[in-house]
């Protein structure tokens, strides 16, 4: 069943809070919707995450559900370097949970910890040249979510246990049939004499002066 768009945007939000980064304004907000609503068909045989229609429009996807929302009272209007204006929402501290499922609210969670904080301009390359409905999209033209590809989740590694039961009889055999023990190799003491012929400092025979010494070139 799709959630409310609404409760998604405060659970953005929250997770942004949690995760003590910049609370989003409009477009990468969008983004990040786009994104769930993404990953979320992807995962879930194409049920959306919410009742969006998105569209290829002047800056990437959109959906027109969202105007409304967007163009509402609880907008806060920022003005942002080079007199350029942003909007977002007004959502006080974002710590109240708003009913979500553990599964919806991991996804925003994961989305909001890799792209809340990065460039805005990385976000949108992401959006317009690495999603499939992105591709072949033609602008004012919904998206086309039927050529997803499934997700791609590492598989689990597989144990024969009959073969580790064989193989841990085999290393007990061995292990009685050589005597070990916990209190591992007793190793007799070198007599004193026998560790002369290792020492690289022993001492050498004496020459007599009139003998001659050759060296050998090896």
């Amino acid at each position: 069943m799709p959630f409310e768009s609404i409760r998604l945007i405060k659970e953005i939000y929250r997770q942004t809070d949690l995760l003590r980064l910049p609370q989003p304004y409009v477009t990468r907000l969008v983004k990040l919707l786009y994104l769930a609503d993404l990953e979320w068909r992807r995962n879930h045989g194409g049920e959306p995450i919410a009742n969006f229609t998105w569209a290829f429009l002047h800056f990437g996807p959109y959906a027109i559900e969202l105007a409304d929302l967007l163009g509402g009272p609880d907008m806060e209007v920022a003005e942002l370097e080079g007199g350029k204006e942003a909007r977002r929402f007004v959502i006080g501290d974002g710590v109240e949970e708003h009913g979500l499922p553990a599964d919806v609210v991991s996804l925003l969670r994961q989305l909001v910890k890799k792209w809340g904080n990065v460039e805005l301009n990385r976000l949108l390359d992401y959006v317009y040249f690495d999603t499939e409905p992105m591709e072949n999209a033609k602008r004012y033209e919904p998206l086309d979510f039927s050529r997803l590809m499934p997700s791609t989740r590492p598989s689990q590694p597989h144990f024969d246990q009959a073969r580790i039961k064989e193989l841990r009889d085999r290393l007990k055999r061995r292990v009685t049939e050589l005597a070990l023990t916990r209190n591992g190799i007793h190793v007799p003491g070198i007599y004193i004499e026998s560790e002369q012929a290792w020492d690289d400092e022993r001492i050498l025979p004496s020459v007599p002066a009139n003998v001659p010494v050759r060296h050998s070139s090896e």
